[in-house]
């Protein structure tokens, strides 16, 4: 079974940089709202 752990973060002025850096480190955006950019990635075991 796949596991997966989480990371919300606000939105920066840098949002585009600090997503790219993320995108690289294996983090995918999942969901967006008002205050808040929530993020999954899978836990290799």
């Amino acid at each position: 079974m796949k596991q997966y752990e989480y990371k919300i973060i606000s939105p920066l002025f840098n949002a585009e940089k600090n997503l790219n850096e993320l995108g690289f480190e294996g983090w995918e955006l999942v969901a967006v709202d008002a205050c808040s950019l929530y993020l999954k990635r899978e836990i290799k075991v």
